[in-house]
C-alpha cells in the first residue's frame, strides 16, 4: 500500500498563544513535536485591574476576529495548507480567508492528523488515549485551578487531596523511564504536562498543602522522575517560561480570586474549568 504523501505545504500555521497559559502550551508542544511551521503570535496582556479590558486582558485584534471568546490556543491555518487533505475537518471554523482550531485537545488532535510522522512520532497510537485525554483534562486540569480559587481553605484543601489522588492514578499509568502507557510520549502526556510544570504554583501559593498527606513516596518520586523527563523532551523544552517569578506573579489573581478571565469567573461560579 502506498503511503499518503505529506500534506503540509509551505504555509505557516498562525498559533495565538499566551506564554503563561497551560492550554495554549499543549498546542505549542504539539506543533514542535511534529516541527509544522509556525508564527508565534503573543495574544494575551494581563491587566493590572482584572475589571478593565476582555475579561481582564487586552487581547490581539485579529485574535478576535477569529475566535470571539478570545481564547488560546487559536490555529490559523491558510487554505492552501491542508488542499487536497483526508484530515478531519469537522472542527474547523471558516472565517473568511482562514480556517480555525480553537479547543486545545483538538488542536493536539488535528495537527497530529496533519503531520508527516513515524510510528514514534504519532501522538494516538491507540484511540482509547485520546479519551483518556480528555478525562486527565478534567480530574487534572480542571481540579488544579479549584486548588487555587476556592474561597476557603478547607475546600482548597478538599481540592487539592482530590488533585493528588487524580494525579496519582495517572502517575500509576506511566511506564517506568518512559510515558502515560507508551515508550513514546502522546497526546495525554501532552495534555496534562503543562499542569504538572505548574505544580510550583501550588507550592508557592498553598505552601502548607503536602502531597504525602494523599499518596506515597514511590509515587510521588515516580511523579517527580516522570516531571523531569518530559522537560527534557526537546518539544517541551521549547515552549517553558524563561522567568518562574514571572509565572508565579501571573497566577496571583487566581491565587487572591481577583481573576476575571473566563476560567477564574467559571471556577469562582462553581463550574469547572474545562467547560469553558
Amino acid at each position: 500500500q502506498q503511503m499518503q504523501q505529506p500534506i503540509l505545504s509551505s504555509m505557516t500555521v498562525k498559533f495565538f498563544s499566551a506564554w503563561f497559559c497551560p492550554y495554549a502550551q499543549r498546542a505549542w508542544i504539539a506543533l514542535e513535536h511534529h516541527q509544522i511551521p509556525y508564527e508565534y503570535v503573543e495574544s494575551l496582556t494581563v491587566n493590572k485591574n482584572q475589571d478593565e479590558g476582555n475579561h481582564g486582558y487586552e487581547k490581539n485584534a485579529r485574535l478576535l476576529e477569529l475566535n470571539p471568546k478570545g481564547l488560546v490556543p487559536t490555529l490559523e491555518f491558510p487554505h492552501s495548507m491542508i488542499k487536497n487533505s483526508k484530515v478531519n475537518k469537522d472542527k474547523l471554523t471558516v472565517v473568511n480567508d482562514a480556517l480555525v482550531m480553537t479547543e486545545s485537545i483538538d488542536c493536539i488532535e488535528f495537527l497530529n492528523s496533519m503531520a508527516d510522522k513515524k510510528d514514534e512520532q504519532d501522538l494516538i497510537p491507540d484511540l482509547t488515549l485520546l479519551s483518556d485525554a480528555k478525562t486527565y483534562n478534567e480530574r487534572v486540569c480542571s481540579t488544579f485551578y479549584r486548588v487555587l480559587m476556592k474561597p476557603t481553605e478547607e475546600e482548597q484543601k478538599e481540592a487539592f487531596g482530590v488533585f493528588v489522588r487524580n494525579v496519582a492514578e495517572y502517575t500509576n499509568d506511566v511506564q517506568d523511564d518512559g510515558f502515560y502507557k507508551c515508550s513514546s510520549p502522546t497526546i495525554v502526556d501532552f495534555t496534562v504536562i503543562p499542569y504538572l510544570l505548574r505544580i510550583i504554583l501550588i507550592k508557592h501559593y498553598r505552601p502548607t498543602f503536602d502531597f504525602l498527606e494523599f499518596t506515597s513516596e514511590a509515587c510521588l518520586e515516580k511523579l517527580n522522575s516522570y516531571v523531569k523527563r518530559m522537560k527534557s523532551v526537546p518539544a517541551v523544552q521549547k515552549t517553558l517560561w524563561e522567568d518562574e517569578k514571572a509565572l508565579i506573579e501571573v497566577y496571583r489573581r487566581y491565587a487572591d480570586g481577583t481573576a476575571t478571565s473566563q476560567v477564574g469567573q467559571a471556577v469562582r461560579s462553581g463550574k469547572n474549568a474545562h467547560d469553558v
